[in-house]
């Protein structure tokens, strides 16, 4: 019989005082790990602001939906709220006093300007898992992930553009004018349904992240190359690049240099403690700008100075919990931004998802229709495509019909699509109606708890 610890006591004092000490029982220990499914690798813990941001965006759109339906007129005055009229950003003003003039309104510093800050988040959760050493998208373990968000986002646009073709072609401004709206959904929201659905444990609430994480960014990009905001001048695309080469080179790379052979990195330190955040804060209002002077959309502009901030060598897990007690600058940021960000989300909801119910036509059939069974679909015809013809393994412990699982509660379209609609739909009424499909698109929170309970994949 194999002997228990206590019995390596050297002294026999002070083993059995070692052993009569009770055993807490496993319920009494404060987070307990989650059960893990078939054996499969532990699911890291995630950090507790992305429900936080979940409830920002739903309290947000909460208050929206009642207000432009109680007083539609008050509510399109708050969104269009004039903040200033000779403005460095907002909405191109041809009768600014300033060669670059514009008109800053509520909306407009909501959408493209503070939502720059939760999209870095996303930004910076997709790069560690493409980049650092135990990343989630490094190697083959990426062929998986990566297929399933490609035919996850693709199957919703074609099946939009195919529904629009008969049903909204008439009001669009060009046919299928809006098929970047479903191509995405909503990761915060995602997370909270998945986890109740799924458990916190199961090896598909992580793969669900990646997706959701792959999908937002693959919307994003694709929605500011092809419908730019403004007139294109890529000239100005030449700012957020240098800004971010600067950044690095004198920031990131140069002291590292410097610090080569010596442990105690002086250079780094002295950087990391004088400098702060600023050298970066300066890259990332330049970048910003550049990316709306040029035309793209400015909620963008942030992205392209992340590898030029200071980073942990190895990846923990998208949202990982354990990232909140990194010293790098890159976490250092992350922290410092998720009250300011929860506010955001909130704001951003307010003032992006009103839509009154009499605004319903086919343009929210359309959006819903291809939300819901878009995304199931092609998470499913991704994931088994990558399993069978690709080879590439699902994440151990997770089974093909998790999939149906995953697909439904992707369905949830709402911060990036929102995003989608001003970008390529008119204002009024289309859009208007565009956006209650993405409300209506949240049934697919109840459907998958449905789904889940009936398959029985749900574990503690």
């Amino acid at each position: 019989m194999r002997p228990r610890r206590c019995d390596n006591w050297p002294t026999p004092s002070r083993r059995s005082a070692a052993c009569r000490l009770p055993r807490p029982p496993a319920s009494s220990i404060p987070n307990p790990a989650p059960r893990i499914p078939d054996g499969g690798p532990p699911m890291y813990r995630v950090s507790h602001f992305v429900s936080q941001f979940a409830v920002c965006l739903l309290a947000g759109a909460a208050v929206a939906l009642i207000w432009v339906n109680l007083s539609p007129q008050s509510y399109q005055d708050f969104v269009e709220l004039r903040l200033a009229d000779n403005s460095l950003i907002g909405y191109p003003n041809p009768d600014s006093l300033l060669r670059f003039g514009r008109t800053l309104t509520l909306g407009y510093l909501a959408g493209n300007a503070l939502m720059s800050f939760f999209f870095l988040y996303i930004g910076k959760e997709l790069w560690e898992a493409l980049v650092l050493r135990q990343g989630a998208l490094r190697g083959t373990k990426s062929v998986a992930p990566l297929i399933t968000a490609l035919a996850a986002a693709l199957m919703p646009a074609l099946l939009y553009a195919s529904l629009s073709r008969y049903v909204t072609a008439p009001v669009l401004p060009a046919p299928a004018a809006g098929w970047p709206v479903p191509m995405a959904g909503d990761v915060a929201l995602s997370y909270v349904v998945g986890r109740l659905a799924l458990g916190p444990g199961h090896p598909a609430l992580r793969f669900l992240l990646l997706v959701s994480i792959a999908d937002d960014i693959l919307a994003l990009l694709i929605t500011g190359l092809a419908f730019p905001i403004g007139t294109l001048r890529p000239v100005w695309l030449l700012l957020p690049l240098g800004a971010s080469v600067l950044a690095y080179a004198g920031f990131n790379a140069l002291p590292r240099w410097l610090d080569r052979g010596d442990p105690l990195k002086p250079a780094a330190r002295w950087v990391r403690h004088r400098l702060s955040v600023w050298p970066y804060a300066v890259a990332g209002a330049l970048s910003w700008y550049g990316m709306q002077q040029a035309g793209l959309m400015p909620a963008l502009g942030l992205l392209p100075v992340i590898p030029a901030i200071p980073h942990a060598d190895h990846a923990f897990g998208i949202f990982a919990e354990a990232e909140e007690m990194l010293p790098d600058m890159l976490n250092r940021i992350a922290r410092w931004l998720i009250v300011p960000v929860g506010a955001i989300l909130f704001l951003f909801a307010l003032t992006h998802s009103g839509a009154p119910f009499a605004s319903a036509d086919s343009e929210t059939l359309a959006v819903m229709l291809a939300l819901l069974i878009g995304k199931p679909v092609g998470i499913i015809l991704g994931g088994t495509l990558a399993l069978r013809l690709l080879g590439a393994p699902l994440p151990k412990g997770m089974v093909p019909r998790d999939l149906a699982v995953v697909g439904v509660i992707a369905a949830m379209g709402f911060s990036v699509p929102l995003f989608a609609i001003n970008a390529t739909l008119p204002r009024g009424v289309l859009s208007e109606g565009a956006r209650l499909g993405l409300l209506l698109s949240l049934i697919a929170a109840p459907l998958a708890l449905m789904l889940a309970r009936a398959i029985g994949r749900r574990i503690a």
